[in-house]
């Protein structure tokens, strides 16, 4: 038999999205790859592929990753090979199908038989009955999976698939209940959160555009040019983005610069700024008029707040390449706002990067506290008498936030605490907001994990 296809014929590229969702799985697990990257990778290599087909290899990608603590307790309970002693192929399968079959509506037998034909497929044939056996087991038992004790530390780590040392942390700062909202919160696919360029449209206007191009649009609760958009799988792909009619930028980021208040024709530094979401709201809220300086440790992040400024239409952003530790004499009094969007542990951004919880342990925040403490002494020192500081971080840890406040305050008496309440929805408002600062948890606020405080210079 010819298998050449006739003139005219096309032969269809068939690409499973299993298989590229558990090359993924293996990559990030195996190799340490951030997911977003080694996905944004894969689905550009197997660009042939289905936007449903897409949507479902991040969708198991994802997912595995937010449950992934539950998945091993699973294929611990019906396998004698414990997961840290598989292939890591056969790991990656077997992760991905649990998912299906646990949390999707796909059919148990199809999660199987593609997990046991994946397997076949990369000459691990001797190994399908060993699959095929824990998958029709675990699918057979899905009801009745043991768990640990409710109340206890441990049964929040596997229910909800969150470290040990992470849940402890928590439960110290919320108590039972809030930490396992937070938890059930951060198993929950986000929405795309938007900020309407408000140099180039209107509110209401942006929002009709996107509801023609299909989307689902909702109001923001926290900041008022905030948008939550569903049913939109390449954002980048819609003319309303490519117009620069606005840029990605979840509310409690656009809380913090609405805290930080920055008004037309300041002096205004960004000293962290990279991707640059807050440094394009700042100047929207400035109206473009004014002075931006945004300092990033990174050229190639340097380079991607340029592009994003050039799309938005916004011309006062002046990139600097520098480190924020390193202080710069030239900048000492010379600002009227100062924002410190400080490097932290990430760890109130799990609902959107699941790895983080699998990636962390604690060690790291010892490492970054000095580092958060020098940028924001040298970020003090470049605001005006009378000038704003404020202090923010995506990370739901005391030492990180509250405890750096304290300490900046005790050694800076010429900063006080300045009182936040007015930029606060009701539902919001915290008792720490008259002292200057806030904590938005997930489940509360529909954001991020954030933390942002609000200093004033005495003048």
């Amino acid at each position: 038999m010819n298998d050449i296809p006739d003139k005219g014929e096309k032969r269809m590229i068939q690409i499973n999205p299993r298989e590229v969702a558990a090359e993924a799985m293996m990559e990030i697990m195996e190799e340490g790859a951030y997911n977003n990257m080694a996905l944004r990778r894969l689905l550009r290599q197997n660009g042939a592929m289905t936007p449903k087909d897409r949507a479902l290899v991040t969708e198991i990608v994802n997912g595995s990753l937010r449950n992934l603590y539950y998945i091993d307790h699973v294929i611990h309970q019906f396998s004698k090979i414990k997961t840290e002693k598989m292939k890591p192929w056969v790991l990656a399968v077997l992760r991905t199908a649990i998912y299906q079959m646990y949390f999707m509506k796909t059919p148990d037998s199809a999660a199987c038989n593609e997990a046991v034909k994946l397997i076949a497929e990369r000459g691990l044939a001797p190994l399908k009955g060993f699959v095929n056996g824990v998958l029709r087991t675990a699918a057979r038992e899905k009801d009745s999976i043991p768990l640990p004790k409710e109340g206890t530390v441990e049964f929040l780590s596997i229910q909800y698939s969150h470290p040990l040392w992470v849940i402890k942390m928590w439960l110290a700062y919320f108590g039972y209940e809030e930490t396992q909202k937070l938890c059930q919160a951060n198993n929950c696919s986000p929405d795309v959160t938007i900020r309407t360029n408000t140099l180039k449209i209107e509110k209401a206007l942006l929002k009709k555009e996107l509801e023609k191009s299909g989307a689902m649009v909702t109001e923001g609760r926290l900041a008022p040019f905030a948008f939550h958009l569903k049913k939109t799988a390449d954002i980048g792909g819609l003319k309303t983005f490519k117009e620069g009619l606005f840029h990605v930028q979840d509310e409690s980021s656009q809380l913090a610069v609405e805290i930080l208040n920055p008004q037309k024709g300041e002096d205004i530094f960004d000293l962290c700024a990279a991707p640059g979401g807050k440094s394009f709201t700042i100047a929207e809220k400035m109206e473009n008029k004014g002075r931006l300086i945004c300092g990033d440790i990174y050229e190639h992040k340097m380079d991607l707040i340029s592009q994003g400024a050039v799309r938005l239409g916004i011309t006062i952003i002046e990139p600097k390449q520098q480190d924020a530790t390193v202080y710069k004499k030239e900048y000492d009094s010379t600002f009227d706002r100062v924002l410190v969007d400080a490097p932290c542990s990430g760890l109130g951004l799990m609902g959107k990067k699941p790895d983080i919880r699998l990636k962390k342990n604690g060690d790291e925040i010892d490492y970054l506290v000095p580092i958060q403490r020098q940028i924001l002494e040298n970020g003090a020192r470049y605001v005006k008498q009378g000038g704003i500081l404020v202090y923010s971080t995506c990370t739901l840890c005391k030492k990180e936030n509250e405890k750096n406040i304290e300490w900046f305050l005790k050694d800076h008496p010429d900063f006080i605490g300045e009182d936040i309440t007015e930029f606060l929805p009701q539902e919001l408002w915290q008792e720490t907001a008259k002292k200057g600062y806030i904590t938005l948890l997930p489940h509360k606020s529909n954001t991020d994990g954030f933390f942002i405080a609000k200093l004033k210079r005495k003048g």
